[in-house]
């Protein structure tokens, strides 16, 4: 009777483990979504930095402001992607969290 007891004890450790995991993964789910919807903006701003180099409507400091933001969100971009690959479910939760907010 005791063996069924670490048998069925086991079995509800690794089942909670499993849950567990399961849970955490939604944040990072969520994070792959919003790292998505970054990709598409940055490659609208790369489009549209381009379009004014061209057009040279603006001045180059206008241009170069907007080449900065675009090299910022591209790194938070790289940072968000580590988080992802890592499985890092705190980080994931700060990127979600100031990603909110800015909407």
């Amino acid at each position: 009777m005791k063996i069924w007891k670490l048998i069925l004890g086991f079995f509800g450790l690794v089942g909670g483990l499993f849950a567990i995991q399961a849970s955490k993964k939604k944040e990072v789910k969520e994070l792959e979504k919003v790292i998505k919807e970054t990709k598409k903006e940055e490659k609208k701003v790369e489009v549209e930095i381009k379009k004014l180099q061209e057009e040279k409507v603006v001045s180059k400091k206008e241009i170069g402001n907007l080449k900065r933001k675009l090299t910022n969100s591209k790194k938070k971009t790289e940072k968000m992607e580590k988080a992802y690959e890592d499985d890092d479910v705190e980080s994931a939760e700060d990127f979600l969290a100031s990603f909110s907010k800015k909407k």
